[in-house]
C-alpha cells in the first residue's frame, strides 16, 4: 500500500471539483460521507449546519444517479416523447390537425445533457463550493477500521480519512427474487 496522506483530524482538505483547496478547521465532529447523491448531500448539509466538518467521497460524477443518469434525464426524454405523441395524435382537439413531428435525437440528447449539467451545477457543485466545511475526495473508499477510510484517488495515490461518524450513501440496486425466468424478463 502507498504511503497514506491523512485527512480528517489533521485538518487538511482536498481539492474540490473545480480544483480549489480549502482549509477546514480541526475542531468539532468530522463526518465522512461516501456518495454524493441526494441523500449524501442532504446528510452533509445537515451535518455542516450542526457544526461538523464533512469529507464527501465520490468515485464518479457528483450528484449520483438521479440527476446524472436516472430521474432527471429520463424525465426529459419522457416529456419529449409525450410532446411528440400529442403532436402526432390530437384526439381531443377537433379543428387542429395532427402532424408527425420531426424527431432529431441528437438535439434531444444535447438538450438533455445541458439540463443535467445545469442541475448538477446548481444543486450539487455550487452548494459544495459554498460550504467550506465540505471537502470532496474523488475516488473509491474502503474502511480501514471503525474510524478510518482509505480512499484510492481517481488521479492516483491514496488518502487516509479519519472520521467520527461515517455515512454510506451509495444508492441501491433492486433485488430480483429467485423466481425462474424473472431475471431474464424485460
Amino acid at each position: 500500500m502507498n504511503q497514506l496522506d491523512p485527512i480528517g483530524k489533521s485538518g487538511s482538505s482536498c481539492a474540490t471539483q473545480v480544483g480549489t483547496a480549502r482549509a477546514v478547521p480541526e475542531s468539532g465532529l468530522h463526518v465522512a460521507v461516501i456518495g454524493s447523491g441526494g441523500a449524501a448531500m442532504a446528510a452533509a448539509l445537515k451535518a455542516v449546519e450542526q457544526g461538523a466538518r464533512v469529507t464527501l467521497v465520490e468515485r464518479g460524477t457528483i450528484g449520483g444517479t438521479c440527476v446524472n443518469t436516472g430521474c432527471v434525464p429520463s424525465k426529459i426524454m419522457i416529456r419529449a416523447a409525450h410532446t411528440a405523441h400529442l403532436r402526432r395524435q390530437s384526439p381531443l382537439d377537433e379543428g387542429i390537425s395532427a402532424n408527425s413531428p420531426l424527431i432529431e435525437r441528437s438535439k434531444l440528447v444535447a438538450q438533455q445533457q445541458a439540463r443535467v449539467d445545469e442541475l448538477r451545477l446548481a444543486k450539487y457543485e455550487r452548494i459544495i463550493e459554498s460550504h467550506p466545511a465540505i471537502a470532496v475526495l474523488r475516488g473509491d473508499a474502503r474502511f480501514e477500521d471503525s474510524q478510518h477510510l482509505v480512499v484510492r484517488m481517481n488521479d492516483g495515490g491514496e488518502r487516509r480519512v479519519s472520521f467520527d461518524r461515517c455515512l454510506v450513501a451509495t444508492g441501491a440496486r433492486p433485488s430480483i427474487p429467485p423466481i425462474r425466468g424473472l431475471q431474464d424478463t424485460p
